[in-house]
């Protein structure tokens, strides 16, 4: 069982259950079960899959799968491709991928986001959730938290010594480079808390689950994490029809060309519907463009 921050904010329980066989698909599947500790938002049952062919080509998977996991699970948050505000019914798991890809080093984090993480983690882990009690220090000396950010005790110890000095944490009696551990002063703690910094602390996480829908044409659908199987079946009328195609045909540069299509529009409403007719037109357009 782990307590994880997220750079969106999110603080959690992350309590890893088993791993069984994967219903039959070349892989396995690892279960998670996730508390809430921001806003109270209950138990999240979570499961990871992770296929026989990404296996393969992984050549520390033992040593590092224990730490990938828990950072996939931070990123799902930060990606917005899971939240505790989604509901889920208590006896149902959130199915998420364990990629080879995961196994790769990640981009190296500015320093800027370095030390947004740091405020966080010192806040959670320090103040709202200290190991020991408050007296304790948040040791930031973390594999999973390198690993998170592509970081390095070197771009840790850097960072958290300029929030030291900016009056944000207190250094352990140990010197630096060391440990990183330090502890979370009023300053940080006032900050995160008031309005302001509670609202920065949770746009990027809110930020992620916006998404902009652009809807075109007749019966249009919107399908977010599923496939449409269905027909579209649409039609128009008579007049709607003829309207789009003088409006069309009316952005022809050739004048003597834009009239011929027109007054063979004009023709071709006021036809009757027979095959020979609609044959005889057809070819006359064809011959047209």
């Amino acid at each position: 069982m782990k307590i994880l921050v997220t750079l969106g904010g999110e603080c959690f329980e992350a309590a890893y259950i088993d791993v069984g066989n994967a219903d039959g698909r070349d892989g396995v599947l690892y279960y998670f079960k996730l508390k809430d500790l921001v806003k109270d938002r209950g138990m999240r049952n979570v499961s990871m899959f992770r296929s026989g062919t990404d296996r393969v080509f992984i050549k520390d998977y033992d040593e590092r799968v224990e730490t990938v996991r828990l950072n996939v699970l931070r990123q799902a948050f930060d990606s917005g491709v899971f939240s505790f505000e989604t509901p889920i019914a208590p006896d149902r798991y959130h199915e998420l991928r364990l990629r080879a890809s995961d196994f790769q080093p990640q981009k190296p984090a500015d320093d800027q986001t370095i030390r947004r993480f740091l405020k966080l983690g010192g806040y959670w882990l320090g103040f709202k959730y200290p190991a020991l009690g408050l007296n304790s220090y948040v040791d930031f000396e973390c594999a999973e938290d390198f690993d998170y950010l592509g970081g390095s005790v070197q771009t840790f110890h850097r960072n958290l010594q300029l929030l030291s000095e900016q009056g944000y944490f207190r250094a352990s009696g140990v010197p630096l480079p060391v440990s990183l551990k330090v502890r979370p002063t009023a300053k940080l703690i006032e900050e995160i808390e008031s309005p302001a910094g509670f609202r920065t602390i949770h746009a990027r996480g809110e930020a992620n689950l916006a998404q902009n829908i652009h809807m075109h044409g007749p019966n249009a659908r919107v399908n977010v994490n599923s496939t449409d199987n269905s027909m579209n079946i649409a039609s128009v009328s008579n007049e709607q029809l003829f309207a789009r195609l003088r409006e069309t045909a009316s952005t022809i540069a050739d004048e003597s060309q834009r009239a011929q299509i027109i007054a063979r529009l004009d023709d071709l409403e006021h036809a009757k519907e027979s095959a020979s007719q609609v044959r005889r037109y057809g070819r006359t357009f064809i011959h047209l463009s």
